[in-house]
């Protein structure tokens, strides 16, 4: 029972994490680009939250399953920010000889997602850590 919360616990505070920074730091560059609507910005920001609340439990669950720790969550933020890369791809190119193209010009769009994917790892087996030697394995 404790392996199955552990790895509930993970997947939820991964989701939480990535969609947080994820929002925040789409919401801070497009305020210092200079965007005029900032309700455009915090609208977008918040469907970019929630994809990477997708990515984000992926990481989390990763984290989770294999006990890792602050390296190891690195190492799944790294994995998670490539998955999400290869989602963009797959849904913007029109046919699979498209996708090199994508991947290519991907380099920018995972710049991004990369700070906050891999923050969200680290973050996630910390707190996996204090939660479940608080929640889980109480005394």
């Amino acid at each position: 029972m404790q392996i199955i919360g552990r790895i509930l616990l993970s997947g939820l505070i991964g989701a939480i994490v990535c969609a947080i920074l994820s929002f925040l730091i789409f919401f801070v560059l497009g305020v210092y680009e200079g965007q005029s609507l900032i309700i455009e910005i915090f609208a977008y920001g918040f469907v970019v939250g929630m994809i990477a609340a997708f990515i984000g439990a992926i990481i989390g669950l990763m984290v989770g399953i294999g006990n890792l720790g602050v390296i190891g969550g690195g190492v799944a933020g790294v994995l998670g920010t490539l998955i999400g890369v290869a989602i963009y791809v797959y849904t913007i190119a029109e046919n699979p000889g498209q996708y090199g193209d994508y991947f290519r010009a991907g380099g920018g769009f995972s710049i991004y997602f990369y700070l906050p994917t891999i923050l969200t790892g680290i973050i996630t087996a910390l707190l996996k850590d204090f939660f479940v030697k608080k929640l889980i394995n109480k005394p």
